[in-house]
């Protein structure tokens, strides 16, 4: 049996498009979404992703007017949504550890927490000019079940990991071949569809070069697999996404 995937949105935020696109002067602010996927198999459920912790909330909500959460938007009730708890997940495939993609690594202390090496080793020992997205409380969970990787890995028949760092120095996606059709959830490969369209590299940004690269090589394994790439914080994107309890199958 093929997986299913489900959409699982964790708030709002707002950013500067000097933020979303590199080389981009505007300071014009944009609200976008903050998105967990859940893939549901036959033998494993695997999050990608675990948003913001809900510690962040309150300061994002008094600094950022474009903030939205609430209640529901809490990761725990949105699994809910699609009838889990956090020990229901055995595997969570974090794409990389900045606050509003890893803040919910702690409700998994009996999952597997899936991430690359180097970029594990960035997070906890990251340069003055990049610290500011890191918050070493989200992932410096000694006791809980990490798993330090390098490169690809198939965690189960029909779902891969595929680095694509650029953005992160260990940034990864997820492919996901459903039976409609595979799906490459892009993590912040690619914030919004004109990143993949236009190969445009975020603004937010390690190493332009190899963001460049990997926006390329996530187009040309669809393009192989005839799927499609689904992109992280775009909000007309997101308008369109199927809601729990309906998924993508």
């Amino acid at each position: 049996m093929a997986p299913t995937l489900y959409g699982l949105q964790n708030g709002f935020l707002g950013i500067p498009r000097s933020m979303l696109f590199y080389g981009e002067p505007s300071a014009e602010r944009v609200q976008v979404p903050v998105v967990c996927w859940v893939i549901k198999t036959p033998d494993t459920v695997i999050l990608f992703d675990a948003g913001f912790s809900p510690r962040a909330v309150p300061g994002l909500l008094r600094t950022d007017p474009l903030a939205r959460f609430t209640e529901e938007d809490l990761l725990v009730h949105r699994l809910e949504s699609v009838g889990l708890e956090p020990d229901a997940v055995d595997v969570v495939v974090l794409s990389h550890l900045h606050y509003d993609h890893a803040g919910g690594a702690f409700l998994f202390p009996k999952s597997d927490l899936v991430v690359q090496h180097d970029e594990y080793a960035n997070a906890l020992h990251p340069p003055a000019f990049y610290a500011q997205y890191y918050y070493r409380k989200n992932f410096d969970l000694p006791d809980y079940r990490w798993r330090l990787i390098e490169g690809d890995l198939e965690i189960v028949p029909g779902v891969t990991i595929l680095r694509s760092e650029g953005h992160t120095p260990g940034h990864q996606s997820l492919l996901v071949e459903l039976e409609s059709r595979p799906i490459i959830l892009a993590g912040d490969c690619c914030y919004w569809q004109e990143h993949i369209e236009k190969e445009r590299v975020p603004g937010v940004v390690w190493d332009p070069r190899q963001a460049l690269h990997s926006i390329k090589r996530l187009k040309t394994i669809a393009r192989l697999v005839r799927g499609r790439i689904f992109p992280s914080h775009d909000p007309a994107f997101w308008e369109t996404v199927k809601r729990p309890p309906d998924g993508y199958r």
